[in-house]
């Protein structure tokens, strides 16, 4: 008898501090991932805020999604929804993701696509009836588990908050990848993100993995990361490799699209910086 497919990692992109990073790993990080071990990768924006989507996608090309209701809110209820202050539920299956997202780029035989965010996610913030969320995370949960099927890696790029929707993220999440700056801020976020995790009642707790963000290109250890790294709870679970300080992932208004597509002398520099964590990321997630 054939050997089951294993299904795909659900990765979240979360530190409970802002600013650390969260969505050029999301964005930067698994586009060279999906390349370079060619796996079919789906990103999805999960903050009201869409700042993966922006990163990625034009305006006026996320105008035109938006009247499609092709967006994150496609995972959490059927659509159009009925009102901002109501959720619709339904006895019927959630739609298959891959056609309601967004592809961004594409093989003969792996596709790199996006669940473009919204701001209406709040409106789960805003709701406190618990029935009406229940049924809203019952089918986001049905919504990941079609994604597994139908990719081999999804990426959750999460707001920093202890929100409603970050919890729907950590239920589904096989791991968190935790970018963290060498600050004392950036590493207590991470040790929240931790506390998070054990006091949620999942079903399974993901594996939370470290990855520093912002070093000086060959810098030697500082004392805060020589401290993250031998943290009694999870210094193991820190990425050897590290994100150099490059001013290609930094946020641009006149630049729309992955940082290593741009036709610059030094991307392939930092492509191949970037590929030796996604070598150590897909180890870590058993995609080998």
């Amino acid at each position: 008898m054939a050997k089951a497919k294993p299904k795909a990692p659900v990765v979240s992109v979360l530190n409970m501090k802002g600013g650390v990073g969260k969505t050029t790993v999301a964005a930067h990080i698994f586009r060279v991932l999906y390349h370079r071990h060619e796996i079919s990768t789906l990103l999805v924006d999960l903050d009201p805020q869409f700042n993966l989507t922006q990163c990625v996608v034009s305006k006026k090309k996320y105008e035109t999604i938006e009247k499609t209701s092709h967006t994150i809110m496609s995972a959490f209820e059927p659509q159009p929804s009925k009102s901002f202050f109501e959720i619709k539920t339904t006895t019927h299956a959630p739609p298959s993701p891959s056609t309601c997202a967004l592809n961004l780029r594409s093989t003969s035989t792996v596709r790199l696509d996006l669940l473009p965010g919204h701001f209406d996610l709040i409106k789960y913030s805003l709701i406190d009836d618990h029935e009406q969320l229940k049924a809203a995370l019952s089918y986001f949960k049905r919504f990941i588990a079609k994604a597994r099927d139908e990719y081999g890696l999804i990426v959750i790029d999460c707001n920093p908050s202890s929100s409603f929707i970050t919890r729907c993220a950590l239920e589904v999440s096989t791991h968190v990848v935790s970018p963290v700056r060498c600050d004392k801020y950036s590493v207590l976020g991470v040790e929240l993100v931790d506390k998070l995790l054990d006091h949620l009642p999942l079903e399974e707790k993901p594996t939370q993995l470290a990855l520093i963000n912002g070093v000086k290109r060959n810098a030697a250890p500082d004392t805060v990361e020589n401290a993250l790294r031998k943290h009694k709870v999870f210094g193991q679970n820190v990425l050897v490799a590290r994100v150099p300080n490059s001013s290609l992932l930094r946020a641009d208004e006149t630049y729309t699209g992955f940082a290593t597509d741009r036709p610059v002398p030094w991307r392939d520099l930092l492509r191949a910086e970037i590929g030796e964590i996604t070598d150590e990321l897909t180890d870590r997630l058993g995609l080998n």
